[in-house]
């Protein structure tokens, strides 16, 4: 059972997922009997969940019975290097809602992926991906934060070498062929722009 933003549930509801999470147990309506329950719980906030108890958002209780493994994912704008990824995958699923196929991503959508900090983090990024699908113009995007000449280029260079990578699921021989630059270029690009090939490659595979 996933609980998003069990911060903001009413304090009452909260008391009741707690008796559920200790009890393992519900009573359905109508019922006379409890039913026993086999989950797993997760929990997701938005803010620190100590600070959510210290404002009185979120039961103590409940809190100290949910933290038992805890887990930060780090906002879009600390993991820069997997929009476009997600922003593909978006894009498919909202193209293939629409029966339609996937437009190109042009340079000025690219620049917003890179530059645009992105602070409603994947709900805001499947949005902007379902507008791309739909064909409204990247104007109707977000407007990008403003960077500078030196900036642009690294994000596009990486991003020409992330594109490569996942083209070529992590083979640097094919890599090297398809970018066309001497392989300690290549690795000292990767290193800069912090790039693993065996990020792109598929389990099991191995490439030199």
């Amino acid at each position: 059972m996933f609980l998003d933003e069990i911060d903001l549930a009413p304090r009452a509801s909260q008391l009741l997922l707690l008796r559920v999470i200790e009890e393992r147990e519900v009573l359905p309506l109508g019922a006379s009997e409890p039913r026993g329950l086999d989950l797993r719980v997760i929990a997701a906030t938005k803010s620190d969940p100590a600070e959510a108890v210290s404002r009185g958002e979120l039961r103590e209780d409940l809190y100290y019975r949910l933290n038992v493994v805890r887990l930060r994912i780090p906002p879009l704008r600390e993991r820069r290097e997997d929009i476009p990824m997600l922003f593909a995958r978006f894009l498919g699923r909202a193209a293939a809602q629409l029966n339609r196929p996937s437009p190109p991503i042009d340079h000025g959508i690219r620049r917003r992926l890179l530059e645009y900090d992105w602070p409603g983090n994947l709900r805001e990024l499947s949005n902007f991906a379902s507008r791309v699908a739909v064909g409204l113009d990247a104007s109707d995007a977000p407007a990008v934060s403003g960077a500078g000449l030196v900036q642009q280029v690294q994000a596009y260079e990486a991003e020409l070498i992330r594109e490569a990578l996942i083209a070529c699921r992590g083979d640097i021989r094919s890599v090297l062929e398809r970018l066309q630059i001497p392989r300690k270029t290549l690795y000292d690009k990767m290193a800069r722009h912090q790039l693993l090939p065996s990020r792109y490659r598929l389990p099991g595979e191995a490439r030199i």
